[in-house]
């Protein structure tokens, strides 16, 4: 069984991408309102008496603070006009503290914050001036170390265990309960990470790595693929970037020389700290602004006119899912005459529902950066330059001792901190934890594990087609426990109608998890659905089986051996070599004819067809992956490439030499993809697909390009939803798929549909191709008889460029799209007496699920 609930690590995966620690600080909330009219003021400044550690109120008078000082013992909140109150804190705790201010009887009969415009456009436009001095990541080199705590937090946890049973095995975790200073609700902790890095950033060369010193994770081995998520590298919150990326949300920069179009600014104060001039400056979203945007305040250094701090919150109803609260703090500091970053915090209240007074439960993710010891210019110029990823962890990461990490960290933890680690592994022993693990294991990874088998996939047990009738299936895979080097997987399925039995066998050996090298063997006898798109739905999965279009199905038997070697050459390199042998079988669904045209008896030219039984392949196959800073989660034998602000290029070359096996072709095919994510904020991000490809040799029509087809209702965003399997080849070719998400931003400005934070999708998929003459089976063309293999029926080449469109709907109950496709050309068929007649896929439905932030 897996070291931890795949729930909590996939949650905690979305924190190390995505999310600081509360620690045990002194957290204080409430509001500042008026003694006489009980309205909320703002622009209060609420600090701990004796310190710099202050916030200022919001436009509704509400506040949140908090510091490790232990000098922070009073709260004040002063305002001009009105008198200055005091409240003793609670150190190490939570506290709830509401200020009535009472005004002076010399107050001004009306004292009006207005933004200034013009001060704050000057302030600005200086801040953009300085950039490139005082943002980090614009320097030409620097160090440091790094401490980053994560914590994950269970919310309401007391309301969702009434369970008598529940309770009598986890009562104990009561005495671990605290309160967030954000939202005021109790939480539970259940995981906190610790980890010590050293980082390294230079411009020329271009370097930007983490290596990764110490980690651990509660209830997770020291060999778990999520310590490499505990650094600091991922989700930087930079602020002197225009926009801020967070969840894959696209959040403008106060910071932003555009900053007017999205909030109003109020020059509120001006201090001194550490002997130098410090405007405090509040900001709120604009009226009209209808994207998601931060609420907060920050302190801008007056002479180098650079960041000191940042306090801001995401806007309430932000067209954003499964997050009720962002709120980030950044702390700047100034070394050797240059700003540097000193602390970074994040939180995050992850959510089901949006409702502040729900009582279901909802995940608080906490994340602190600690920077260390910087050293910046000249000094940091002893850098690693060669090709290694951006984050490296050392082999011994998860094995420091408790007195490394007393050492190690830059402030103790707190006993109720120190006792989460004993308090998750005392919850691992729990039988009925172990029961409720299994559910959500089996849920997310499609297997029912037991300790070192897993049975599954459950979603393939039973589905059902034209070609086999009923199937069922049952498969059968190791798990990390019975081995972390060897994966053995078998699976067999039967289908009522053909009557036969299919299956197959895999072997995976993991020979390095980084870099990379891992042996793959495989034998499967099964049908597919060539033409299909690599992330087409699973063709054996029930909900394949229900949403199939009426007459789409066009499967073939294949077998298919291979042996696979996979090696990273380099992070921004990754590598597959492998042998195929490959057989397609005919059936009355793919017919495989070809034209006889030997001489008959009597001296005439035949024009008869043959039946081909079936037709085969020996491959060597190679395909090289070029990416660029890219995020890859590497785990026990599967690795995931997440995101990459880079495109992606991908170079897939293979080819095939006949005279093993009988009906078998020799030619080279090769082909060049590349993806790229461009983000265009505030009006959403595009998805780039293109590719072109060639094939050189006399090949059948199987072996040709088959443009990718969408034979269901289901959402393919790889393949042309209005076009049928089989309906276009080439051995040329070309193809584009471009998709953006908009995000809301027009249906975001609708009264009434924006509470519904519905988001506007718009595509465009074409397609070119041509064909040789040798290769063209067209039925009723003037080369078909010298073809390999006659085309099916309704097989055509794309002489002229293939274009589809569509429109759709998504974040529909924060899960559902729709999209509505319409093909704009190739809308009549060319049949073969001439005969033109319109093609009945011109207009399409499809539905897809898409989990979203």
């Amino acid at each position: 069984m897996l070291r931890a609930s795949a729930i909590l690590t996939l949650i905690a995966l979305h924190l190390a991408l995505g999310t600081a620690a509360s620690a045990q600080s002194t957290r204080a909330k409430g509001r500042v309102t008026d003694s006489d009219t009980g309205e909320g003021i703002p622009f209060v400044g609420v600090f701990f008496k004796g310190t710099t550690i202050g916030v200022s109120t919001d436009l509704d008078g509400y506040y949140t603070i908090e510091t490790r000082d232990s000098s922070a013992t009073i709260l004040c909140a002063s305002i001009l006009g009105y008198e200055t109150a005091e409240s003793p804190v609670k150190r190490s705790s939570f506290n709830s503290i509401d200020f009535r201010l009472k005004m002076t009887t010399d107050a001004l009969d009306a004292v009006v914050v207005k933004p200034d415009n013009r001060y704050m456009k000057w302030i600005l436009s200086q801040i953009d001036a300085n950039r490139h001095r005082n943002d980090p990541e614009r320097r030409d080199a620097y160090s440091c170390d790094i401490y980053t705590k994560t914590e994950l937090d269970l919310t309401n946890a007391d309301e969702q265990i009434r369970n008598r049973m529940i309770r009598k095995n986890f009562g104990f975790v009561f005495d671990y309960m605290d309160t967030s200073v954000v939202s005021g609700r109790p939480y539970l902790p259940i995981m906190i990470s610790e980890n010590r890095s050293r980082r390294y950033h230079s411009k020329n060369p271009d370097v930007d790595r983490e290596i990764i010193e110490a980690s651990r994770v509660s209830g997770l081995n020291e060999e778990n693929a999520l310590l490499q998520f505990t650094g600091s590298m991922h989700l930087k919150t930079n602020f002197y970037n225009n926009f801020i990326d967070a969840f894959n949300i696209q959040i403008p920069s106060p910071l932003s020389p555009n900053g007017e179009v999205y909030y109003n600014y109020f020059l509120i104060d001006s201090l001194d700290i550490d002997g130098r001039k410090t405007w405090k400056i509040r900001f709120h979203p604009g009226k009209y602004v209808s994207s998601s945007v931060f609420d907060g305040e920050m302190a801008i250094d007056a002479q180098d006119f650079a960041m000191r701090e940042m306090h801001v919150k995401l806007r309430k109803g932000a067209n954003v899912n499964w997050i009720r609260d962002i709120v980030i703090d950044r702390t700047d500091q100034r070394v050797d005459s240059l700003w540097f970053y000193r602390q970074d915090k994040l939180y995050v209240d992850f959510s089901v529902t949006m409702n502040d007074s729900s009582k279901l439960a909802s995940f608080i993710g906490n994340r602190q950066i600690d920077y260390l010891n910087p050293k910046l210019g000249a000094d940091a110029q002893r850098l690693h330059a060669n090709p290694e990823p951006p984050v490296t962890v050392f082999k011994d990461a998860g094995r420091k001792s408790d007195q490394w990490w007393d050492a190690a960290r830059p402030y103790q933890l707190s006993e109720k901190e120190k006792n989460i680690y004993l308090m998750v592994d005392s919850i691992k022993n729990v039988p009925l934890y172990n029961n409720i693990y299994n559910l959500v294991n089996t849920f997310i990874s499609g297997y029912f594990q037991t300790k070192y088998i897993g049975f599954g996939p459950y979603s393939s047990i039973y589905s059902f087609n034209k070609l086999e009738g009923h199937r069922f299936a049952m498969g059968l895979r190791t798990t990390a426990d019975f081995s972390r080097k060897i994966r053995l997987t078998t699976y067999l399925a039967y289908g009522t109608k053909d009557r036969e039995f299919k299956g197959g066998n895999t072997v995976e050996w993991m020979i390095s998890r980084y870099p990379t090298k891992k042996l793959t063997l495989s034998a499967r006898k099964d049908i597919r659905q060539l033409g299909r798109s690599s992330s087409a739905f699973n063709e054996t999965n029930i909900l394949s089986s229900l949403l199939t279009k009426k007459n789409s199905e066009k499967r073939s038997p294949v077998n298919n051996y291979s042996l696979t070697y996979e090696r990273e050459l380099a992070p921004w390199l990754n590598t597959s070599t492998s042998l195929q042998f490959q057989r397609i079988f005919a059936n009355s669904y793919v017919p495989m004819l070809r034209v006889d045209s030997t001489p008959r008896p009597d001296g005439s030219s035949g024009r008869d067809t043959i039946a081909i039984n079936s037709i085969g392949s020996n491959n060597v196959h190679f395909e090289a992956r070029f990416s660029k800073n890219e995020t890859v989660d590497r785990g026990v034998f599967n690795k995931s490439y997440l995101h990459t602000k880079f495109p992606i290029v991908i170079v897939d070359l293979t080819g095939s030499l006949k005279g093993i096996g009988k009906n078998e072709y020799s030619y080279f095919r090769s082909e060049m993809l590349m993806k790229y994510k461009l983000r265009l904020p505030p009006v959403g991000a595009s998805d780039i697909r293109f590719s072109v490809g060639n094939i050189v040799g006399r090949v059948p029509y199987p072996m040709l390009k088959l443009f990718e087809g969408n034979g269901t209702y289901i959402h393919d965003r790889n393949a042309f939803s209005c076009m049928e399997f089989y309906e276009f080849a080439a051995d040329t070719w070309t193809t584009l798929f471009w998709e953006h998400d908009f995000g809301g931003f027009f249906l975001g400005k609708i009264p009434l549909i924006k509470k519904l934070h519905w988001r506007e999708i718009a595509s465009l998929k074409a397609a070119y191709g041509t064909l040789t003459e040798k290769n063209n089976g067209i039925i009723g063309s003037a080369t078909s008889a010298d073809a390999p293999m006659l085309f099916p029926f309704g097989m055509y080449s794309l002489n002229k460029p293939y274009i589809e469109m569509s429109a759709g709907v998504s974040n529909i109950f924060r899960l559902v799209r729709v999209d509505c496709a319409w093909r704009m050309t190739h809308r009549y068929l060319e049949l073969p007496d001439g005969v033109r007649k319109r093609s009945p896929r011109c207009f399409t439905v499809t539905i897809g699920l898409e989990m979203k932030f």
